[in-house]
């Protein structure tokens, strides 16, 4: 028997609280001691969307944003947003006119470049991390960036988050650094989410990311409020029998009959195919099994009961969440980890026939 109708709501959405969001920007401000935010807004506030995001962050009075792409910059200066924003990726020399036009802060890291810029722009140490900036003992490199115009010094914790020892061996490697720059940057920043209680001393500036969206920091340090809500509605409702396959690949078959009831989302919007056979959704105030392989439009849920009468089309789950009926919840962190991945990654590739709903502010 088969019951398909067009739900109320037409796919998944994302509840954003921006309430809970500024609640753990204030903590990881606090935190760091650092007293002012540059907070990281890149790949659309994780997610989650940096025009929304960063008008609530607007109240905090940060110094600026953090972006990843000049494309991330534009938008947010579109959106009306006028204090600095930073872009991390190394500027390349072709795209500086829009670093310009934009009024973007640029991370210059070549001497010929540096030359030639009249603009503030920020320099990355590279302490360890292997992936951009001049390195910490590059002493020829650090004595070239005589200029006024170098408005800020930065570096990236690699391990912050599992293995403190190496935020002091870091840090070690970035005074140095900053002793051998013709003279010290008038914004010195280092500490993420992590570091933010790492490290021991304050900065002119805190970098959080992670932790403003609700994923944890580290496993010992305070958990952050929920910010991101993933919810889809009931497309189907089935019933099956024992032994009848459900997905790609007949890869699950029922062990006795049951209802199985169809979510509108799918890997399109942003759900990993690895949660298949780990994964729950809430549904009815209850944790009920994802089953099969997860499709691009959908996934399946066993309700665990073959009564129809227990899920109707157009009823609410929860993937990532508090469930509508209250109690249960699936923290971000929890699911991310059935994914076998982080919480970055699951907010970062939800997709963009998601609905964001924001709330709280």
């Amino acid at each position: 028997m088969t019951v398909s109708t067009q739900p109320p709501h037409r796919r998944a959405w994302i509840e954003v609280d921006l309430a809970n969001l500024l609640a753990n920007a204030r903590t990881v401000r606090a935190a760091s001691r650092s007293g002012t935010l540059l907070p990281m807004v890149k790949a659309n506030a994780y997610g989650l969307g940096a025009v929304p995001v960063v008008r609530a962050l607007e109240s905090l009075d940060p110094w600026g944003y953090g972006v990843a792409t000049v494309e991330e910059g534009i938008e947010l200066r579109d959106a009306g947003v006028t204090r600095p924003i930073l872009v991390f990726t190394p500027a390349a020399s072709d795209q500086l006119a829009r670093y310009r036009r934009h009024d973007l802060r640029a991370v210059l890291d070549a001497p010929a470049e540096v030359a030639r810029w009249d603009l503030p722009f920020h320099l990355e140490i590279d302490t360890g991390m292997g992936r951009c900036g001049v390195r910490w003992d590059d002493a020829a490199a650090l004595t070239q960036f005589a200029t006024p115009h170098l408005e800020g010094v930065f570096t990236h914790f690699y391990a912050a988050d599992s293995d403190r020892a190496t935020v002091a061996l870091q840090w070690g490697r970035f005074e140095e650094a900053l002793g051998r720059l013709p003279a010290r940057p008038r914004l010195v920043h280092a500490a993420n989410s992590a570091a933010a209680w790492r490290l021991d001393r304050a900065l002119d500036l805190a970098r959080p990311g992670i932790f403003l969206y609700g994923g944890a920091a580290a496993g010992d340090l305070p958990d952050p409020a929920p910010v991101a809500t993933i919810r889809a509605p009931v497309v189907s409702v089935r019933r099956i029998g024992a032994g009848d396959a459900v997905s790609y690949g007949a890869e699950w078959r029922a062990e006795r009959p049951t209802a199985i009831a169809t979510l509108g989302i799918g890997y399109a919007d942003g759900i990993p195919r690895a949660v298949k056979g780990k994964a729950f959704a809430l549904l009815g105030g209850r944790r009920r099994p994802i089953v099969g392989r997860v499709t691009m439009d959908f996934v399946m849920v066993d309700m665990e009961t073959d009564d129809l009468d227990g899920v109707r089309v157009g009823e609410v789950a929860t993937l990532v969440g508090t469930s509508p009926e209250g109690g249960e919840a699936i923290g971000i962190d929890e699911f991310a980890g059935w994914a076998g991945t982080i919480s970055y990654e699951i907010l970062a590739r939800l997709g963009n026939r998601v609905t964001r709903v924001y709330t709280g502010a």
